[in-house]
């Protein structure tokens, strides 16, 4: 009984659905995996490639104007913006040096330029923009970077003699594995969390603060979580290479 009830609720809501939208949710949830595409130089590609030039243009501007107006006023005392930016940078730093000691220095930043793209190109969807993560294109490119810093700094550790664990093909499949494991997490978080906004939004169109509120939690939530994530796993990665 309960069963029954259970599906004729649920085709009770995707006949609402429907006559209030036009679609079902499987069209909805393409429409979200799949937008159409736009033009770029002659090329169709994804929109979600403006935001990623977007977020990209946007830190850049942001490190100038704090090299110029901000930096040149630290003082030995540091309070307020200077204390917030020391405090973040500080973070990164002590958790890659800890962990990667000589490595630090050059992972170290990698990872934090890493953790505040994902985090700003994810919260993007709270003004509209579609996240640049919801284009698998853009989580290979991660992934694919990712991978060469692990490898690199393996490489500038053990120099040629990393070479010998390749004799090796399991050692082969494993390195070859991360890039792809850091791109599909990527993409199967931000992108899951974007379709369920997206269905919360079209499909509760009785209600304002809800859906509101659903899109609000989602998105801080993947952009804290896998900011934060990405970051940890790098300098794992990286350890596991020079050790």
């Amino acid at each position: 009984m309960q069963t029954m009830l259970s599906g004729k609720f649920a085709d009770f809501l995707r006949e609402q659905y429907e006559a209030a939208f036009g679609k079902t949710m499987g069209e909805t949830v393409n429409e979200a995996l799949n937008p159409e595409s736009v033009n770029l130089f002659g090329l169709q590609v994804n929109p979600a490639i403006y935001t990623a030039f977007g977020v990209t243009a946007f830190l850049l501007l942001v490190c100038v104007l704090l090299r110029i107006f901000v930096i040149p006023k630290f003082k030995k005392q540091p309070k307020g913006i200077q204390l917030f930016l020391e405090g973040i940078v500080g973070y990164f730093d002590r958790s890659a040096t800890s962990a990667l000691h000589r490595h630090g220095n050059f992972v170290g930043p990698y990872v934090f330029t890493a953790a505040a793209f994902i985090a700003l190109s994810t919260l993007v969807d709270l003004v509209g923009i579609r996240p640049a993560f919801s284009s698998i294109n853009t989580c290979f490119a991660f992934g694919f970077t990712t991978f060469l810093v692990i490898n690199f700094s393996g490489f500038r550790e053990h120099k040629l003699h990393r070479l010998s664990r390749y004799k090796n093909p399991i050692n082969i499949l494993t390195d070859a594995s991360v890039a792809l494991s850091l791109s599909l997490r990527l993409f199967g978080a931000i992108t899951s969390g974007f379709i369920i906004t997206e269905l919360v939004y079209a499909f509760i169109f009785t209600s304002l603060v809800l859906p509101a509120g659903v899109a609000v939690i989602t998105t801080l939530f993947h952009a804290a979580i896998q900011s934060y994530l990405f970051a940890a796993l790098t300098i794992m990665f990286v350890q596991e290479a020079v050790e």
